[in-house]
């Protein structure tokens, strides 16, 4: 096959390597809106370029038309793409129903059918001429009646998506509107290019300047890809523990961009009706918030001009109305700056519906209410478990009641309300199987009312002449799983109903996340001030409690000593056995240890192979007989196995009691103690220094 090469073919191969390199970059940078939508359409462009340098290189008549044809693949539907690009990155695709999406498309697919099979109609091309100049080879065109509508569809294309990156622009953000004006300018180009070859402006050879127009705004969108992140998105930080969060959360950029959302944010968008095209998690990232709640334009409007601070949003009409609480809050970057919004919708229906009930449903509202500001303002599960139930008592009658938390197989109970001698009983724990009733409500995550009560059945030490005829529990569940019950116990017969189930699982359900928290509090607390190795104090935990004991025992003139140890020759154990075995040893120390002191004594892990025993009312000759006993049950007693057999181990103590000058810091009795441990170990070791 004969082909020719000039300035026009060259130049048409560079736009093709352009929009090849364009859709590449696009296709990689999928997170905001459009970065797919811009990869077809260059791709389509990139078709456009190659197959008319193909054509215009081609010398004989029959190849040069066979490629024209493939060239159409590409004319056909770059108008299009650019049009639906336009619509996504507005974020407009809701207007793109099924079957608007049908009949967009009906124009271009006809267009490629036509001109493949141009030779039994004449509708795009209706003949052929060779250019003026015999040296180039190129074919003039003469186009049929469907080519020119195929134009007037193209152009009406070019100026709805001209409108729509206008739009685009008006609304942004500044940084939005250079990459408004990236587009903006990339536009003109193919466009004047096509103009040049209809108009018949191109020269007499019948050059199509058009793929060349793509070119230059293919380096318009590289240039914007690259400097403006046109199809990208920085993400805020998504933390973990919103995935677990039962209220609805949406995070948004300083540019109101939606940064993440997490399930149940997901899920109520899915259900209130996302715009169209855009439900899916990776579409959602990126879009603004005003448009992705589109649909709903209450929260639209909050979302559009946040401000810090709580409104209440309804989302419906009639009986399907549903009430929502939402809650701004702004997220601070450096020097006071604000660099997003987390936004918290809580469904509150169920709090509004009981508010237009009737006086007590209202009462049960501002019940809750109250309920949710205290529970927000204590993690103490014993503090909370009280105020749960004296709230629960005012919109649910009832005699006695107990609150209690689910501990594996056990239930602890945390609070309970009517009975005298409750103190007594708070923190004792009960088999959940030995209670026919609680088993029953945690098996099946579901309420109960019953008049069928034992009185083993009755986990709260009621008076003999405190007869139980009625008994309601609701389980608190938080993610599946139930961390709680609340049992509520009467005199009376048939007393509860299913009204009083309904509020006492509203009250459940602000419980469970309290209660989670606390837990989580608590774990957190734990873990502050634990050593990871040991589980004993470690050192910050035991300075606190230190500088507490040294202060009680100076006001009140009590006796307090302090003991240092550590093990001989520990590191030889590193050494020989490895750190494993090292560590192992360390943990059984901490066991024997904590079994052989006070329960009033701490006991911590001061760093490396070194305790400290903080001894409160316990004078010179008590600790050093304590230590003593600890010493010969170390060296006697204490006994770790190896892959090399069993591995004996001794220890050397300093004993130390607090001065009588009231002077003395803390830092200064560990000092001591620190030099009566070197004395023992200086003295032959395992032995007992004051």
């Amino acid at each position: 096959m004969v082909w020719q090469l000039d300035i026009y073919v060259i130049l048409l191969f560079c736009g093709a390597v352009v929009a090849g390199a364009v859709a590449s970059a696009a296709w990689k940078r999928p997170v905001a809106a459009g970065g797919r939508s811009l990869a077809v359409l260059q791709a389509a462009v990139f078709v456009w370029s190659l197959t008319a340098a193909i054509e215009a290189a081609a010398v004989p008549e029959a190849t040069k038309i066979l490629w024209s044809k493939v060239e159409y693949l590409g004319i056909a539907t770059s108008p299009l793409l650019l049009f639906l690009f336009a619509l996504r990155y507005s974020r407009s695709s809701g207007w793109l129903t099924p079957t608007r999406r049908i009949l967009i498309w009906t124009i271009p697919v006809l267009t490629f059918a036509l001109a493949v099979t141009n030779e039994w109609h004449g509708m795009i091309w209706t003949g052929f001429t060779p250019a003026a100049d015999t040296t180039i080879h190129l074919l003039i065109y003469h186009h049929g009646p469907f080519f020119w509508v195929h134009v007037a569809y193209a152009y009406s294309l070019l100026i709805v998506t001209i409108i729509l990156i206008l739009k685009a622009y008006s609304r942004s953000s500044d940084h939005q509107k250079r990459q408004a004006l990236a587009l903006l300018f990339a536009l003109p180009w193919p466009w004047l290019g096509n103009i040049l070859y209809l108009a018949g402006l191109s020269g007499s050879a019948g050059h199509d300047y058009t793929p060349l127009g793509f070119t230059l705004a293919g380096l318009f969108l590289i240039w914007g890809m690259y400097r403006l992140q046109l199809v990208d998105l920085i993400p805020v930080a998504r933390e973990k523990v919103i995935e677990s969060m039962g209220d609805s959360l949406i995070v948004v950029d300083e540019q109101g961009r939606v940064a993440t959302m997490n399930p149940a944010a997901h899920e109520l968008l899915v259900e209130i009706g996302a715009p169209n095209g855009l439900a899916s998690a990776a579409e959602i990232v990126g879009t603004p918030a005003p448009v992705l709640f589109s649909l709903w334009p209450e929260m639209a409007s909050q979302l559009l001009h946040p401000a810090a601070g709580q409104k209440d949003l309804t989302w419906g009409k009639g009986e399907s109305v549903r009430f929502y609480s939402l809650s701004l809050s702004p997220l601070a970057g450096g020097a006071g700056s604000v660099t997003g919004w987390v936004a918290v919708l809580t469904d509150i229906t169920r709090l509004k519906q009981a508010e237009t009930t009737a006086v007590q449903a209202r009462r049960v509202a501002e019940t809750l209410q109250e309920a949710g500001l205290a529970l927000s303002s204590t993690l103490d599960s014993s503090q909370m478990s009280a105020m749960v139930l004296q709230l629960i008592q005012r919109v649910i009658s009832f005699d006695a009641g107990a609150f209690l938390v689910a501990e594996g197989s056990e239930l602890r109970l945390a609070g309970a309300h009517g009975i005298a001698s409750a103190g007594d009983v708070i923190g004792q724990t009960f088999p959940i199987t030995g209670c026919k009733l609680c088993n029953l409500v945690v098996q099946h995550q579901r309420p109960l009312i019953t008049e069928s009560i034992l009185r083993e059945d009755i986990l709260l030490p009621l008076p003999a002449n405190f007869p139980v005829r009625s008994y309601l529990g609701v389980p608190i569940v938080f993610q599946g799983h139930v961390t709680g019950l609340i049992a509520l116990y009467s005199r009376g017969g048939s007393h509860f109903d299913a009204n009083d189930i309904r509020v006492a699982e509203l009250f459940a359900n602000q419980a469970a996340i309290s209660l989670q928290n606390s837990r989580l509090f608590n774990q957190m607390s734990t873990l502050a001030v634990t050593d990871n190795l040991t589980g004993l104090a470690n050192r910050r935990r035991f300075f606190e409690q230190a500088e507490k004991e040294v202060e009680r025992a100076r006001r009140y003139g009590r006796s307090l000593c302090l003991v240092m140890f550590d093990i001989d020759d520990f590191k030889k154990v590193n050494d020989t056995h490895g750190h494993l075995i090292g560590d192992q040893v360390l943990r059984v120390l901490a066991t024997t240890a904590r079994k052989t002191i006070r329960s009033t004594d701490t006991l911590c892990r001061f760093g490396g192979d070194e305790f400290l025993i903080l001894m409160p009312e316990s004078g010179l000759d008590q600790a050093l007989a304590t230590a003593e006993r600890l010493r010969q049950k170390i060296s006697s007693e204490m006994v770790v196995v190896t892959a090399a057999g069993q591995l004996m181990l001794t220890i050397s103590l300093g004993v130390v009691n607090l001065g009588g000058t009231g002077e003395e810091t803390v830092e200064k009795l560990v000092e001591r103690a620190d030099a009566a441990m070197y004395q023992a170990k200086q003295s032959g070791k395992n032995r007992v220094c004051s």
